[in-house]
């Protein structure tokens, strides 16, 4: 009790009330982070406009904002951790940078890759940036290890999406090929000669050079399509049924072919064993995903967010 009353005891008292006070009423400011990088928002909202053909929505221009604010937190805590100055990758890439900025200075690597740090190159080179990223990215993963993926999880998975296993038709066939502007006459000699049998080898000597080769195999009609274009392959769809036997002309994009069927592979779903080492891979780079976005939540949690 005497202790209590003591005045170094109450003043030192007073002293932890008031800083406790003081942490809870006035606590230290977060570090802020953002907004994103307005220039490189623009670019990326450009590019992906040209390549879907249409303006972006509210929510997809959202989407690049956060990824951007993303990446820089990511950058940010790279940086903190020194892994620039550890990189030789980002090294290497500075030291080059500096050659590149005054290709007459004789110095040391060391000293071009100190004044290029002093400098903050590493700050405004977008390759450097992205290589750090992606290193902090596989060191947040590797943090977490390497969980194995049981059986079950990865037939459950399969199960899941078995859409996604189902191979189409396929198809496997030679041709014979005549351009638009062939005569009559060379038409008649081909079909003629294909209704008494000819040998492919001797139907081609009939017809024209066709630069894409005469033979196919297993391939899809949306593969045909890309090749040959949509007409043809609704024609080829439609009356490629049996094997073995001339189906023609079918009209293309570059002229009318004669197909001879080889095989006809029926549409099936792959087996579990073909497929379950990608199946494996997706789920381990959804994982990584999922360990990336938790960390980098549980980091932005402390710091103030401006988007």
């Amino acid at each position: 009790m005497r202790l209590l009353r003591s005045v170094w005891c109450q003043f030192v008292l007073i002293g932890m009330v008031l800083f406790v006070a003081d942490r809870a009423l006035f606590p230290e400011p977060k570090p802020i982070i953002g907004p994103p990088n307005a220039e490189r928002v623009a670019l990326q909202v450009q590019a992906l406009t040209q390549l879907q053909g249409k303006p972006l929505s509210t929510a997809q221009q959202q989407m690049i904002k956060e990824r951007e604010l993303r990446d820089e937190l990511l950058f940010t805590e790279a940086l903190h951790r020194g892994f620039i100055e550890d990189d030789l990758v980002v090294q290497r890439r500075l030291i080059r940078n500096m050659r590149f900025m005054d290709p007459e200075q004789d110095a040391e690597d060391s000293q071009l890759l100190t004044q290029a740090l002093e400098l903050r190159l590493h700050l405004a080179d977008e390759v450097i940036r992205r290589r750090t990223v992606q290193v902090m990215e596989t060191l947040i993963v590797a943090s977490r290890g390497e969980p194995s993926i049981s059986e079950a999880t990865l037939r459950a998975a399969y199960q899941s999406q078995l859409d996604l296993f189902e191979e189409p038709i396929r198809y496997s066939f030679s041709h014979v090929f005549l351009r638009n502007e062939a005569s009559q006459t060379r038409v008649e000699q081909l079909v003629t000669a294909l209704s008494e049998g000819a040998s492919l080898a001797d139907a081609r000597a009939l017809g024209d050079v066709f630069l894409a080769g005469y033979t196919f195999k297993d391939r899809s009609l949306a593969e045909i399509s890309r090749q040959f274009g949509d007409g043809f392959t609704q024609r080829f769809s439609v009356k490629a049924e049996r094997l073995g036997q001339w189906v023609g002309p079918l009209q293309s994009i570059f002229g009318n072919h004669w197909v001879w069927v080889e095989d006809i592979a029926e549409s099936r779903v792959k087996r579990f064993d073909e497929v379950a080492q990608d199946v494996a891979r997706d789920i381990r780079r959804d994982r990584d995903s999922e360990t990336i976005e938790n960390w980098v939540n549980a980091t932005l949690a402390g710091y103030e967010v401006l988007l």
